[in-house]
């Protein structure tokens, strides 16, 4: 009785231990940078994601510099695992699991190009277990997405270019193959990564709507095989939020109200608008398809204008000052409101990318969502059929 008793009693002392040691746990994520800020502009920051659904934002927990070798480190809380991200100068971000690997990266740094343009590079993680593999190869997969949809995009002006008219049909449905081709890529990772915490990275990648089944069915092996597993829990939360709110925007519902001021702080919302046909356009200054999209608006207002339709177009520039710019340069015809907080509307409209259309009937009910080109013009004859 008295071994038994001594055996227990060292056990318990041992988990107390190991519990005092996991206290204040850390792992290190360093890096190598090719090309430095020699100017001191930018720092490095270490950070995570807060929030929940569209009010998610980056928040920095640490910053550093390189030292003379063009290194930096960062120790990363890993008492609770999580998922974390270090920026190097706003031009290379890199996510990952902090549990148990001490990462290490190769980034270019400061973009040396004269002409620089939106393409993210892709930043292998080194000295990885299964959490951080999953998420080199989640990567390795949008990268190789992104490139495609340059090359289709390239290959549609040049077929455009051509008048070759099957060439032409043929890369109409060029981004739905390259975007197929991802959505099984992505389910593979899952499945052969489904028992990892990290695996809620590759979830992102899936819509509810297609792959609701594997969503779900992921979120609630990991929730029982992990019950501490927060994040888990709080995905399943916003898949189902944005189920319920998908419902309430659904075509025929109720245009979700929203108010922002124009040029004059006079504010405007679709209210004003009951009785006429409206068609609602998300954009901003610096979106570039939004602003191409704009002379084709002007084609679809002056057609229609005489018939009910109006336009409302909502900035989501946090600068003003931009969002006056633009206007002056676009010469739009129609009203003009700014949504410098632009969060909320995003959310209950349920869109995170610009130009968003959504067209609304007399009764401010919602006709067609997310239409623009042909779509919009198809939208507007089934209105007015011609």
């Amino acid at each position: 009785m008295i071994k038994k008793g001594l055996t227990l009693a060292i056990a318990a002392l041992l988990m107390v231990s190991s519990s005092f040691a996991q206290k204040g746990k850390t792992v290190t994520f360093t890096g190598k940078v090719q090309f430095p800020d020699t100017e001191n502009k930018y720092p490095i920051y270490l950070g995570k994601y807060e929030g929940e659904g569209f009010k998610k934002a980056f928040k920095a927990i640490d910053s550093t510099k390189v030292d003379a070798n063009n290194n930096f480190s960062f120790k990363v809380p890993a008492d609770n695992p999580d998922f974390y991200q270090v920026r190097v100068y706003y031009f290379d971000r890199i996510d990952f699991w902090a549990d148990k690997d001490n990462i290490h990266v190769n980034v270019r740094g400061i973009d040396t190009a004269k002409m620089k343009i939106k393409n993210p590079p892709y930043i292998y993680m080194e000295n990885t277990s299964a959490d951080n593999d999953l998420i080199n190869d989640v990567n390795l997969v949008n990268y190789l997405n992104y490139q495609q949809m340059i090359a289709v995009g390239q290959e549609q002006w040049k077929a455009g270019l051509s008048k070759d008219t099957l060439w032409i049909n043929y890369m109409k449905d060029g981004f739905d193959r390259i975007n197929k081709e991802a959505n099984i890529r992505t389910k593979y990772i899952i499945n052969k990564y489904k028992n990892q915490p990290a695996v809620l990275y590759a979830l992102n990648g899936l819509s509810w709507k297609r792959d609701g089944e594997l969503l779900m069915s992921t979120l609630d092996n990991l929730t029982k095989k992990y019950p501490w597993l927060t994040q888990a829990k709080d995905k399943k939360k916003e898949i189902l939020d944005n189920m319920a709110q998908t419902a309430k925007i659904a075509d025929g519902q109720k245009t979700p109200d929203f108010s922002f001021p124009d040029v004059n702080g006079k504010k405007m919302s679709p209210k004003d608008f009951k009785g006429k046909y409206l068609i609602i356009d998300f954009w901003a200054s610096w979106c570039g398809p939004c602003r191409q999209e704009i002379p084709h608006l002007k084609e679809v207002y002056k057609k229609y204008k005489d018939k009910g339709l109006e336009i409302l177009s909502v900035s989501v520039d946090a600068k003003p000052e931009a969002w006056k710019k633009a206007m002056a340069e676009e010469k739009m015809a129609w009203p003009q409101i700014n949504a410098q907080e632009s969060k909320p509307v995003m959310a209950s409209y349920l869109f995170s990318g610009i130009p968003y259309l959504v067209v609304v009937d007399k009764e401010g009910k919602i006709v067609e969502k997310n239409v623009r080109g042909e779509s919009l013009d198809k939208a507007m004859k089934k209105i007015f059929g011609m």
